[in-house]
């Protein structure tokens, strides 16, 4: 499990801020232009070498900083009941017992996915 935001992942959010949140960080900041910061909230849940993996973190831009945020991962028991299976700040993995398609989330995100994993 990555403690980290991924450099790939910085990057992508440094371009999304250079490019889409800049002018509303302007637009919404009290200070000075030069004091303004835009922020964006990474999601992520997947599955890799048998663990569902979250990461939940705020990056903010200037100055770089990522906050770790609550990880709650989720499996789904029936269509309306979800059971919590691992959490965590910034990140929480569930360790793969079995090879049954189960589905899984990220709780308080839209991230959902269905794995082998039981």
């Amino acid at each position: 499990m990555s403690a980290h935001i991924s450099k790939l992942a910085r990057a992508g959010l440094a371009g999304a801020v250079l490019t889409t949140g800049l002018s509303a960080a302007l637009v919404t900041s009290t200070g000075s232009p030069a004091d303004a910061r835009a922020c964006h909230v990474l999601a992520d849940l997947y599955h890799f070498e048998g663990a569902v993996t979250g990461e939940h973190f705020r990056y903010c831009d200037p100055p770089g900083v990522e906050n770790p945020l609550g990880v709650t991962i989720e499996r789904r028991v029936t269509s309306t009941n979800w059971v919590v299976v691992a959490k965590g700040t910034g990140g929480a993995s569930y360790q793969c017992a079995g090879t049954a398609t189960r589905t899984y989330r990220l709780k308080g995100t839209s991230r959902q996915i269905t794995v082998p994993c039981s």
